[in-house]
């Protein structure tokens, strides 16, 4: 990873300021991209998709009384490049400066386009409470770019949030796509709860059926050793020994 390559600061309020970093993490990688819209669940647009080695981070720097305060803000690919440097006969009197020429995103009517992992930066930053100076945050954010870019080079990428609540999603869909009885008619929990409703469905009847199901509830059905447990010695209890307050 080459690291950043730029960086710069631009004024938007008296006390907000903006740092734009240009990223290169050396080689190009596929950027898979989600359709977000507040009309419909997001989706993972198909293939193909564009590729581009470049990545634009911004963050926010805000000056308060207290002291400064810096904000991750959004992270977007991007094609970048670098102006010829400036020579006189054999030496270099400028560097060539670096113009990103196109952010790798889109818009509709109904939402937008965005890198798959833009969400992964945003919870990188909540999850690590949000105090940092503005280089510790931008060298935060680059190491999980890094991480993220070579993880898709070795062709076995980590899977991004929107793809881990997706997974979530789809577990808890399939544990319960026979209904709650079906998802816990096996634990034992549900089959001790279930033992004490003595009710079973009679098809010719269905309000004797209920009231004998429902005539159960608030029961419950316990052995004579659990009994015993459960006898609690009045004298044990400490608030009771204390008589004072008839004194009062």
């Amino acid at each position: 990873m080459n690291g950043s390559v730029f960086h710069k600061t631009h004024r938007i309020g008296w006390h907000h300021s903006r740092h734009s970093y240009l990223v290169d993490i050396g080689h190009d990688i596929e950027i898979r991209q989600l359709e977000v819209s507040d009309l419909f669940e997001d989706r993972l647009l198909d293939p193909p998709n564009p590729s581009t080695r470049y990545f634009e981070i911004e963050i926010d720097e805000i000056r308060t009384g207290a002291g400064r305060i810096f904000v991750f803000r959004n992270i977007w690919p991007v094609r970048a490049r670098r102006k010829p440097d400036w020579h006189i006969l054999k030496f270099r009197i400028r560097r060539g400066s670096w113009t990103i020429t196109e952010r790798i995103r889109s818009e509709s009517k109904t939402g937008e386009t965005q890198w798959i992992y833009t969400d992964d930066f945003n919870m990188l930053f909540v999850s690590s409470g949000g105090r940092h100076d503005g280089a510790m945050l931008a060298s935060l954010i680059g190491e999980k770019l890094h991480t993220i870019a070579l993880s898709i080079r070795s062709g076995d990428p980590v899977p991004s949030e929107f793809e881990n609540q997706r997974s979530c999603r789809n577990a808890i869909g399939e544990i319960f796509k026979q209904g709650v009885d079906g998802a816990f008619r096996d634990t034992r929990v549900y089959r001790q709860h279930a033992s004490a409703i003595y009710g079973e469905p009679n098809a010719g009847n269905p309000r004797s059926s209920a009231s004998a199901t429902t005539g159960n509830h608030g029961r419950v059905v316990v052995s004579n050793q659990q009994a015993a447990e459960l006898a609690v010695d009045i004298a044990e209890i400490e608030e009771l020994r204390d008589l004072s307050w008839l004194n009062d």
